[in-house]
């Protein structure tokens, strides 16, 4: 039977890279590459997948997301971390539309707006009060 024979490449998918370290690596390099570019490009998965097949080896955006949800998702965090620096940066600087960034980041970095909430107090319960205020 094929596949069965001793020698065979195992079924399945093999993973692209050998460790987190070596995929974030390879992302910290594309994202020079975005800046050193002068952020011709957004330093999306499409496009790090482009970059790679270019100078790595080919890779589908399936096989990021594999290995930043399966193999090695204590990495995806740092993952998301550089792509939004990147990004910002590329925002401060003009080169990417402010509003698009803020989407874009959201949509992939799991940026929140942050919601402050005040508080103002009318009244104050003689409960809340020391004894000396309570006495006046």
């Amino acid at each position: 039977m094929a596949g069965k024979e001793s020698g065979a490449r195992p079924r399945g998918n093999p993973k692209r890279f050998q460790s987190g370290e070596e995929l974030i690596e390879l992302y910290q390099q594309f994202c020079i590459w975005v800046k050193e570019n002068n952020f011709q490009t957004i330093p999306s998965q499409t496009r790090f997948c482009e970059w790679l097949t270019r100078e790595y080896k080919a890779t589908d955006r399936r096989t990021i997301y594999n290995a930043l949800n399966k193999y090695f998702p204590n990495i995806k965090k740092e993952f998301e971390k550089l792509q939004a620096d990147t990004m910002a940066e590329g925002a401060m600087i003009g080169r990417y539309n402010p509003t698009m960034t803020i989407f874009a980041l959201k949509n992939w970095c799991e940026w929140k707006d942050k919601q402050e909430v005040e508080q103002q107090i009318i009244g104050v319960s003689k409960f809340f009060l020391s004894d000396n205020e309570q006495a006046k």
